[in-house]
């Protein structure tokens, strides 16, 4: 394993190489092994990967100064004053515009919305460095 990495040596070379355009064929040829085992390596890759990820999301919601809970039937077009205001209270500037706000909780809560309202309350973490994580309570 690469020092301070959840991914192998193999598994890096291999994403490398996919990147670069190889098939999964091609790979498995340069390296001596059969196709399957080069798609297993890939999937095991990125099931680490999302597996990182999802840990380093974990951590900062633990360590977000602040979390607001945006409740049942909020009109979504409200969303943005209440961030900006919660944000304003704590002296952390949120990296978003109004705009880009609204299209990151379209983006990262569709499933709490509905059309312009909210139908299941969801969590809203404002990091320290402005920047926002949106998601399930």
């Amino acid at each position: 394993m690469v020092e301070d990495s959840f991914l192998t040596d193999t598994q890096i070379k291999v994403l490398k190489l996919r990147k670069k355009g190889l098939t999964q064929e091609e790979i498995a040829k340069m390296l001596g092994t059969s196709r399957a085992n080069i798609s297993m390596i890939e999937k095991r890759a990125k099931e680490n990967i999302k597996k990182a990820y999802n840990t380093i999301k974990i951590y900062n919601r633990i360590m977000a100064p602040l979390s607001i809970e945006i409740e049942e039937g909020t009109d979504v077009l409200e969303i943005p004053d209440i961030v900006f205001k919660k944000a304003d209270e704590e002296g952390i500037k949120v990296k978003y515009n109004t705009l880009e706000l609204i299209e990151l909780i379209k983006e990262n809560a569709s499933e709490f919305i509905e059309k312009r309202t909210v139908k299941k309350k969801f969590k809203i973490y404002i990091l320290e460095n402005g920047d926002l994580d949106v998601g399930g309570s």
